[in-house]
């Protein structure tokens, strides 16, 4: 037995038979789980409570991306379609303007330069086509879209926030606004919106908004220049808000006169997503939410929620990986209700190693010390630029799934941490955890 085989043989000893990996109070030991595996010699190096189901947070997008990716390519696009339903005749589109809505999360986005112009778009579409006048509407048609409720276990307090914003047919830029108070104004700008204002004399203010509503509530004293971003309540009024004045100020006017649904259909204007490789990098290295319930619909387009994630377990379950307990309900992670294993988690990744995928899936990991969530982890020590994982963290919950890489750019090493009921602080559990990471890797890159 050589000495890299004996070296890998006593970590997997010590690791299997001591005492619990993490030493810090306030850790729930029987809620953290802790798999580490060996890819060369495949052993699992370290191994804590592997089988329990857990809250996983935002690692679920690991789930979600590698879903996609077994099922479409890369290089595939949302398509948003654009038509004129009516006849068309001396300058005048006598029906409407049918935006047809697939739940593309990125229109407008402000992460994506590509995904801009929507409304610019189909306004120079229409002016080539020698159109300055529509009597009918503008209709933004979402039913091609079922499904655009609320996913269970989404906490009734994270829905006003950006980070709570609902999946929908129709979504615009990033299904978020900015509101200043006391002036009420919005940015961009948000029809509908009404609001409720109580308690005027409390210091500190609060905002709130209920799940479908468009009534934003107010509570408290507002101070002078409240600025803050929060969640669209139905981004496909904003979408038409806009879309309306770009036409207005191209000279196309709109009548909004009811007109008969059996006309002529002309296409417009198809609006191309980013590439879903593209979206899927944005969304692991930000942890964007809305993006990655895009990503989720998009494993069964044109179906509801339930279709997709069933899609996704049948992935899996081909695989032959699977465990008691497994429950998924969102494509972000964001629901409490989401149920992970920390082995399911390591299959996964493992799995998706495979020739078929290439670099693909681990080029979508934050790297340590460099991107997005991952920053400020591990950095100015041996292992930055060296792990490269997801992050998932809610009250709590904090979570990493990902890839140790050795001095070639290779996996050698799947890394999977899930700590639930924790009372310890975030910040010394994400310390004991870098040791640990320390302890195990900085050593072993000495050896190897």
């Amino acid at each position: 037995m050589n000495r890299i085989l004996l070296f890998a043989f006593w970590l997997f000893i010590s690791f299997t038979a001591s005492a619990f990996p993490l030493s810090l109070k306030g850790v729930d030991t029987t809620r953290t789980a802790i798999l580490i595996h060996d890819l060369k010699w495949g052993i699992d190096i370290v191994k804590e409570n592997i089988d329990r189901p857990l809250i996983p947070a935002s690692v679920t997008k690991t789930v979600t991306t590698a879903s996609l990716l077994s099922l479409a390519d890369g290089s595939e696009r949302f398509s948003t379609h654009v038509v004129a339903e009516g006849d068309i005749k001396d300058g005048t589109l006598d029906g409407n303007l049918i935006v047809r809505t697939c739940g593309d999360p990125t229109i407008e986005s402000c992460y994506f330069e590509d995904a801009g112009g929507f409304a610019g778009g189909i306004t120079n579409r229409l002016r080539e086509l020698g159109i300055i006048r529509i009597t009918g509407d503008v209709i933004i048609d979402e039913s091609g879209f079922p499904d655009a409720t609320t996913p269970t276990g989404w906490m009734a307090e994270d829905i006003v926030w950006p980070y709570g914003a609902r999946l929908r047919g129709a979504n615009f830029r990033d299904n978020r606004f900015r509101l200043r108070l006391p002036s009420k104004e919005t940015s961009p700008k948000v029809p509908g919106l009404k609001f409720s204002f109580t308690n005027g004399k409390r210091r500190g203010i609060k905002i709130d908004r209920k799940d479908g509503s468009e009534t934003i509530l107010v509570s408290g004293n507002i101070r002078r220049g409240f600025s803050d971003s929060f969640s669209t309540p139905y981004p496909s009024k904003v979408m038409r808000a806009e879309i309306l004045d770009n036409l207005k100020d191209a000279g196309i006017t709109v009548d909004g006169l009811k007109t008969s649904t059996a006309k002529t259909s002309h296409p417009i204007y198809i609006h191309l997503s980013p590439t879903f490789a593209e979206i899927m990098r944005s969304l692991m290295f930000r942890s964007d939410n809305l993006m990655a319930e895009g990503m989720l619909r998009a494993i069964s387009p044109g179906g509801t929620r339930s279709d997709a994630i069933n899609e996704e377990m049948a992935v899996w379950a081909m695989a032959g990986i699977g465990g008691n307990g497994l429950k998924i309900v969102d494509g972000s992670g964001l629901s409490r209700d989401n149920r992970l294993t920390a082995r399911f988690l390591s299959d996964i990744n493992r799995h998706m190693l495979q020739e078929d995928f290439g670099t693909e899936f681990t080029s979508l990991f934050p790297r340590a010390g460099y991107d997005g969530t991952m920053k400020n982890f591990l950095a100015d020590t041996p292992l930055e630029g060296r792990v490269a994982m997801k992050t998932g963290s809610m009250k709590g919950v904090q979570s990493y799934s990902g890839y140790l890489f050795d001095e070639d750019g290779k996996p050698s090493h799947v890394i999977v941490f899930i700590a639930n009921g924790f009372t310890c602080s975030r910040a010394a559990l994400k310390s004991a955890f870098q040791r640990l990471l320390l302890n195990i890797f900085d050593v072993n890159s000495q050896e190897n």
